[in-house]
């Protein structure tokens, strides 16, 4: 399959001094694909945040030698897009300037190039038009696109919501270089080349979708989850491929939500896509839509494909799933894991989590889910290091992946007397309830379990005295 070319975009304020390059102009109009995006943020306040994405063809402009920059040729685009309300009234504008460059004339001719950029800007709840017009500065031709009318809903506070979905051809992790401001194409640490009228050849491997979701439950203290659904319909909005559920652990009260959805068996033809997010701790849902189209590719044949959406533990290593299990067997389960070469413990481990499954009528295993939520939880908040992704090892994480949620947690990090402490309360378990205290113990962040009423946990009957040294009020 061939691939058209993504090109670097690098917005700058002042054109240099060019020579125009003989050419053949065309006055025909500058084709545009365009689209919008609405973030209702709460953190924005009463004013919504929406993006403009936008592409165009490269070939649809001059490129001009440089006299200074180096041996390549350069073209030059205006961007603006211009909000008015139902009266044609001017409500707000933005606009972007930026070059871009190609090799020679071959290459600035090349019709696969395309030049993806967007434009944005915050405004209030309302019902607007708008022009979005895309400018060759060289030569004066443009082209515009027009939004017939757009109907952006207040921001809500009180129940889950969901943002637009940004379809993409391509969302991958920004590195330590990308620039957000320059590229505007980043959004929570993923570079976004998007797809604004979700257009797909026949046979693409993947829909690539953005989205938002706001007004999570969360508590910092009870590492919880909501849960990711993908449903695609066809024209007769019927169900035509459902994807597997994806639970995803909370790390705030809002989360970017990105993914790749395998489309390469897809027939040509229109397609809604549905994105459900369900909070696991409060029960709230929020539903949101998008078309897109699959169209013809002539002469060519899709392969097939396993629609499998892919849960975190199917990419994980070898030590990654023995770390999942390590709590969890049993001595002589352990001796035989240990005997066995890297494929035979990749299976053994497999089937222990589809044996621990509690309900293998359901596409999701339950269990395996839920560690694996504690398992990131515990790499984030209980690593010895900040990023030393060792959490899951510490005595906190420990007690987390193999007990579970803790009920109540208290924690005293200020301590008038003696180190930082904690103590998770587990009402539940082993009939009557049990505790586990953890202690700063050599001041580094690193929390020790140092007093337990759980069987098989280290006792200590002083543990009162010993976490919270010689204050007279606490030692009674």
């Amino acid at each position: 399959m061939k691939k058209s070319a993504i090109i670097l975009v690098i917005p700058i304020t002042i054109l240099a001094f060019f020579t125009l390059l003989p050419a053949s102009l065309t006055a025909k109009p500058i084709s545009i694909q365009a689209g919008v995006c609405v973030y209702p943020d709460p953190e924005l306040g009463e004013k919504v945040f929406v993006e403009f994405p936008f592409v165009v063809n490269r070939n649809q402009f001059t490129f001009l030698p440089n006299d200074s920059l180096g041996d390549f040729l350069l073209g030059a685009v205006f961007a603006e897009i211009m909000l008015t309300d139902l009266e044609d009234r001017p409500v707000d504008s933005a606009s972007i300037y930026f070059l871009t460059r190609a090799a020679d004339s071959v290459d600035a001719a090349n019709k696969e190039s395309r030049l993806f950029n967007q434009l944005s800007m915050e405004i209030k709840p309302g019902v607007y038009k708008g022009r979005l017009t895309v400018l060759d500065v060289v030569n004066k031709n443009e082209g515009s696109f027009i939004y017939d009318r757009l109907e952006i809903e207040p921001v809500v506070t009180d129940h889950l919501n969901l943002s637009s979905i940004q379809f993409a051809h391509k969302i991958s992790n920004a590195g330590p270089g990308e620039n957000a401001e320059r590229s505007g194409r980043v959004k929570s640490g993923r570079v976004i080349i998007p797809n604004p009228m979700g257009l797909y050849k026949e046979g693409d491997s993947n829909l690539y979708v953005y989205s938002e979701l706001y007004n999570l439950a969360y508590d910092s203290s009870a590492p919880d989850s909501f849960l990711i659904s993908y449903t695609i319909l066809d024209e007769q909005s019927m169900i035509y491929h459902q994807y597997e559920d994806l639970p995803m652990a909370k790390q705030g009260t809002s989360s970017a939500i990105s993914d790749a959805l395998n489309i390469s068996a897809f027939a040509p033809g229109r397609y809604t896509l549905q994105l459900t997010a369900t909070d696991m701790g409060s029960g709230e849902a929020d539903t949101a839509g998008g078309s897109f189209i699959v169209f013809s590719r002539q002469g060519e044949t899709p392969g097939l494909v396993s629609y499998q959406h892919r849960f975190p533990y199917d990419s994980c290593g070898l030590e990654t799933k023995q770390r999942l299990v390590k709590y969890f067997l049993a001595p002589q389960e352990m001796t035989m894991l240990k005997g066995l070469n890297d494929v035979g413990k990749m299976r053994f481990i497999d089937q222990y989590f589809s044996d621990k499954d509690p309900d293998p009528a359901t596409e999701i295993n339950e269990f395996l889910n839920e560690l694996f939520i504690r398992y990131i939880y515990a790499n984030k908040n209980f690593s010895s290091l900040p990023g030393q992704g060792d959490g899951w090892s510490r005595d906190r994480g420990r007690i987390l992946m193999q007990y579970g949620n803790w009920d109540q947690r208290d924690e005293v990090l200020t301590p008038a007397y003696g180190k930082p402490y904690e103590i998770w309360k587990y009402y539940k378990l082993q009939g009557g309830g049990v505790i586990f205290v953890f202690q700063d113990v050599e001041g580094y962040g690193d929390f020790k379990l140092v007093h337990s009423t759980a069987t098989g946990e280290v006792f200590d009957s002083e543990w009162d005295y010993i976490v919270r040294g010689s204050d007279p009020n606490l030692n009674r």
